[in-house]
């Protein structure tokens, strides 16, 4: 069976964060969604995978200014 990223789907909750939007927009290709905090949605694998790209990046870039600092 093929693995199709776009079809695959994932179920995730965002947190609601104080002084965040309340949704988070996602757009892979021609395809986007935007995931509203607080609620449990199921999205396809890949903006599963693009949400978890920008936590990975977001957590270096706090990491290197805690060291420059």
């Amino acid at each position: 069976m093929k693995n199709d990223k776009m079809s695959d789907k994932v179920t995730i909750k965002l947190p609601r964060i104080s002084g965040r939007e309340e949704s988070v927009y996602v757009s892979v290709g021609e395809q986007s969604w935007r995931i509203r905090r607080g609620c449990e949605v199921e999205i396809p694998l890949c903006a599963y995978d693009v949400l978890r790209n920008s936590e990975l990046a977001e957590d270096k870039a706090c990491a290197y200014m805690e060291r420059i600092h």
